[in-house]
């Protein structure tokens, strides 16, 4: 009797620990009714999965400049989307529309990036 209530036990343990391996995250951190347009240069684009995301650094009017990251959807969204791996290089000059975080870091989900020729990415209809 013993066993079986340590193993009952064990298992029920194991599921509590992993309960967050099968959670997924939402756009709740961001403000979705805002949008952010950022003059930016490309740090890096890293187009991986679940989501590629963009770093760029942002200046401000006093010569500040601030590193910002952005979430966007995955490769493959993308990819229908007419991105590749190689749409954004570090040093391009961009500009990035956002839903900022409500938190206030610079940190967003991205809607759009208009490159400097005036072409844009986006993410299609979400």
């Amino acid at each position: 009797m013993k066993t079986k209530v340590a193993i009952v036990a064990l298992a029920f343990a194991l599921c509590l620990t992993c309960l967050p391996t099968f959670a997924h995250h939402g756009n709740s951190e961001f403000d979705l009714t805002k949008s952010l347009s950022l003059k930016a240069t490309v740090a890096e684009f890293v187009w991986m999965n679940p989501h590629s995301i963009i770093y760029f650094d942002v200046r401000d009017d006093q010569g500040k400049v601030t590193r910002w990251s952005c979430e966007s959807v995955q490769p493959a969204l993308l990819h229908r989307h007419g991105w590749t791996k190689d749409s954004l290089k570090p040093g391009d000059q961009v500009t990035i529309v956002l839903h900022p975080t409500k938190n206030g870091n610079p940190v967003g989900y991205l809607q759009k990036v208009i490159l400097a020729n005036g072409d844009e990415l986006t993410m299609g209809p979400l």
